[in-house]
């Protein structure tokens, strides 16, 4: 069966997880503030001011109860961006590797475009995570038409989303011989 993976909403939408909110301005503390910080002095360090195309990452039901103030955003890119000669999805393996879901720091999205997106593949990146006041989203979002991923791709952004934040790296596994020669 086929499913649509996107619908346009108008900017009178709730909010919504899924929703990909195009040219977000975060706002990031240089590193002279963290020094400063670190060596206790006082500073008036400016604030960078990073824009984004994003993906709201917080659940709808957390949203829309407002039961949260920030919302989880992770960026997106073009595929076309990490595909470039020497970057790591410029091997067909891993290409391959990414679509089955076999990347934890990354996720598929279908083809999307939108006014300012060109038509392309779409990864988001579970390496940077944005919280964002959500009142600040909400007032990107007004009036705007945006693009939101439904179901049941959204749920699959959801556990891939999960599945990066789930991983336990022990510190040693049980070596194989040792249950391959167990004897009771």
């Amino acid at each position: 069966m086929q499913y649509e993976w996107y619908e346009e909403v108008s900017g009178n939408e709730p909010l919504e997880q899924g929703d990909i909110i195009e040219k977000c301005n975060f706002l990031i503390p240089g590193m002279e503030h963290y020094k400063a910080i670190l060596e206790n002095v006082e500073t008036e360090t400016p604030i960078d001011i990073k824009e984004v195309n994003a993906i709201t990452l917080s659940q709808s039901c957390d949203i829309i109860n407002n039961k949260i103030d920030s919302i989880i955003l992770c960026p997106i890119f073009p595929f076309a961006e990490l595909t470039s000669e020497g970057k790591q999805f410029h091997n067909p393996k891993e290409r391959e590797i990414l679509r089955r879901g076999n990347n934890p720091a990354y996720h598929l999205l279908n083809k999307l475009k939108t006014e300012n997106l060109s038509e392309d593949f779409y990864v988001v990146n579970f390496h940077t995570i944005y919280s964002v006041p959500k009142k600040f989203i909400e007032a990107i979002v007004k009036d705007k038409i945006r693009k939101r991923l439904l179901p049941p791709y959204r749920e699959h952004l959801s556990q891939s989303f999960a599945r990066y934040f789930m991983r336990v790296g022990l510190p040693a596994d049980i070596p194989a011989n040792d249950i391959k020669n167990y004897t009771p």
